[in-house]
């Protein structure tokens, strides 16, 4: 008599359970609760895009890896999705049973997927697509080592730039570096605390009226405080103050 055993994978959950990381030191006593805007690719293989407030299930596509993006927001104070770094996912490497964890490590190494996406038109022809790319090695070395070379903020990398290099001649660890910035000093419009849009950096607690240098991209970064909002880049600064509550 012949007994057959199965070893086939195990069966796929249809939908996960989104599992958000705590926000950083002081968010939710300056802010408020967040809402949440997430970007997947859905099971019929396409981008899709939801606003959650609390709890939520997403059907993911199953058939490679893709990435998920969480970007938090706070529509009460004109902070719209975008203006604040994301937490993320890389699917099924997050996932444990019927859950997706989302953390703060994985939003850079989720913007960097998109990126991966958004350059394939510049090297046609290759096979570099972000679903083929060697996430758990690249997680090795970027949390292992990577995160030294950026001062342990990720979000100090340019990783449109990083992906354009990778889809051109394939992914060198020597990308992983801080990008090139100016530094600049500006003065401060009220009194803090104030947050960066990065959760890795901690509050800055600087004074109004004082001068302050910091260390500017060219893209425009965001910091708040219990005022407003001041966007900075080595180009320009702007102050907008929040809506009365």
């Amino acid at each position: 008599m012949a007994v057959l055993v199965s070893c086939g994978p195990k069966p796929i959950p249809g939908s996960y359970q989104l599992q958000f990381p705590p926000q950083p030191e002081l968010r939710p006593e300056l802010l408020g609760s967040c809402q949440w805007r997430v970007e997947y690719r859905g099971t019929e293989g396409g981008y899709r895009q939801i606003t959650v407030t609390g709890s939520t299930q997403i059907s993911v596509l199953q058939e490679w890896p893709t990435a998920v993006l969480a970007w938090p927001f706070w529509p009460e104070l004109s902070l719209a999705a975008g203006h604040f770094n994301p937490a993320g996912a890389i699917f099924p490497h997050d996932a444990a049973g019927d859950t997706i964890s989302l953390s703060w490590e994985a939003g850079a190494e989720a913007v960097f997927y998109r990126e991966l996406e958004n350059a394939q038109g510049l090297n046609e022809g290759t096979n570099r697509l972000p679903a083929y790319f060697d996430w758990r090695r690249f997680r090795t070395l970027i949390r292992e080592n990577g995160f030294a070379a950026l001062d342990g903020d990720p979000w100090l990398a340019d990783w449109k730039d990083i992906a354009e290099k990778t889809v051109r001649s394939g992914f060198r660890q020597s990308y992983i570096r801080k990008e090139d910035r100016t530094d600049g000093t500006i003065t401060i419009p009220c009194d803090g605390p104030w947050l960066s849009a990065s959760p890795f950096k901690p509050p800055e607690f600087w004074a109004a009226g004082g001068e302050q240098t910091l260390s500017l991209s060219p893209r425009a970064e965001v910091w708040v405080c219990p005022g407003g909002k001041l966007s900075v880049s080595s180009n320009t600064w702007l102050w907008v103050p929040f809506p009365v509550r």
